[in-house]
């Protein structure tokens, strides 16, 4: 065989041995986009299944003359399940809201309304809604409306099904507009959560 005919086959086998590699690269960015397409539709259909048991709990106060009261509602598209509630004066955790009316009016003993417990694990339902406190107590609604600019509320809850979590924060200059914010897990926050409405 001369020489110049073997320079010939190893230039086939280098020309052919890129074409062979040409083809794999194609096959491999195929099954890579396939791949990509499959994952981004999976994400799709879960982000549309989210937003159908999307759960937007907000914290609604209501001053009268003749009451005050606080309120939790689920004006979402999905149950809310409660991590914990949080009821702060001054930035002080409170555990018990009858913690709350001592502190604003010291001396207070019998508290004329009522009181609702949300401890964590609880559920709120589509258009549900919880009161935490109803008071009918004219000296104490008067303490409430001036010191409303003392308290803070701090809920965080998360859907049924397993995603993100959000947590809602209510006070003086967040107004009731605040949107929630979204977290990828409640904060331990056990030792401040509110037990109680009153206190044992």
């Amino acid at each position: 065989m001369s020489p110049r005919s073997d320079d010939t086959a190893a230039g086939r086998e280098v020309k052919g041995f890129r074409i062979d590699l040409v083809i794999a690269m194609c096959a491999l960015l195929a099954s890579s986009l396939a791949t990509g397409a499959a994952w981004w539709q999976s994400r799709v259909v879960a982000q549309q299944l989210a937003s159908q048991v999307w759960p937007y709990l907000s914290v609604q106060s209501t001053v009268s003359g003749n009451a005050v009261s606080l309120t939790i509602a689920n004006e979402g598209l999905g149950p809310a399940r409660v991590r914990y509630v949080v009821v702060s004066l001054d930035g002080v955790p409170r555990r018990y809201l009858t913690d709350v009316i001592r502190t604003l009016l010291p001396g207070t003993k019998a508290v004329h309304g009522s009181f609702s417990d949300l401890t964590p694990g609880n559920v709120i339902r589509v258009g549900g809604t919880v009161t935490l406190f109803r008071i009918t107590d004219r000296p104490i609604i008067k303490a409430f409306v001036r010191n409303y600019g003392r308290f803070a509320i701090d809920v965080c809850y998360c859907p049924i099904i397993p995603g993100n979590c959000w947590l809602a924060h209510r006070n003086a200059n967040s107004g009731s507009d605040a949107d929630p914010e979204v977290v990828p897990a409640c904060p331990d926050r056990r030792r401040d959560a509110l037990l109680s409405g009153v206190a044992p």
